[in-house]
């Protein structure tokens, strides 16, 4: 029998649950075969346009909600787009979005740290979603981050105000074939949650 293991997923569209619950399932199934991933739904976006303003003033809710008020959830995933390229080295701007997040968490993020994977897409989710969408074959490296917002949505849904069931259909049918260990290396945003993500799991 295989044993229970409860997490919070916050994302700000569509497209975050739909990628990244498929994403968590695929890599629990191959590295803890003896894990049933249960998301605990605390939260979905709102008509896909949830901001990063909307998670930050929420997080903290969850976040107790799943630690302190609920002690079946054995982790929390919470993630903010950057909504810009970060090319200098170290990524500053991508760090100062995560420190937003611990910041808005506080003392309870050093109880829990963990048990807690903060991530920030360069730019939007999308982005991760197109480099494995192979529809234009393998994509470079760190090429789309410079590219718009509505350039990337375009080619990825065909438009740049898709609905929820195409940014739902898309993005699972990309995770449910993605190679997430070449996602790594195309996209430095998804390789810290990569790393995160293995690490908790080395860790169980």
């Amino acid at each position: 029998m295989k044993e229970k293991l409860t997490y919070t997923l916050l994302g700000e569209g569509y497209a975050e649950y739909a990628f990244l619950e498929i994403y968590l399932r695929r890599v629990f199934e191959k590295e803890k075969p003896n894990i049933q991933l249960v998301s605990s739904r605390q939260m979905k976006p709102s008509g896909g346009k949830s901001s990063s303003s909307v998670i930050l003033s929420k997080i903290k809710d969850h976040y107790i909600t799943s630690f302190v008020n609920k002690n079946d959830v054995k982790l929390f995933i919470a993630g903010i787009d950057l909504d810009d390229s970060d090319f200098e080295d170290g990524m500053p701007k991508y760090h100062a979005r995560i420190e937003e997040m611990k910041s808005k968490l506080g003392n309870l993020y050093s109880k829990f740290e963990s048990k807690t994977i903060l991530f920030v897409p360069i730019q939007a989710i999308d982005y991760w979603v197109l480099y494995q969408d192979k529809i234009e074959g393998k994509i470079a490296n760190s090429s789309l981050e410079a590219k718009s917002k509505d350039e990337i949505k375009k080619k990825l849904y065909g438009t740049s105000n898709a609905n929820q069931i195409k940014i739902e259909k898309v993005a699972t049918e990309v995770a449910q074939k993605a190679d997430f260990e070449e996602l790594a290396k195309q996209s430095k945003s998804f390789t810290l949650f990569h790393k995160q993500v293995k690490s908790f799991i080395d860790n169980l």
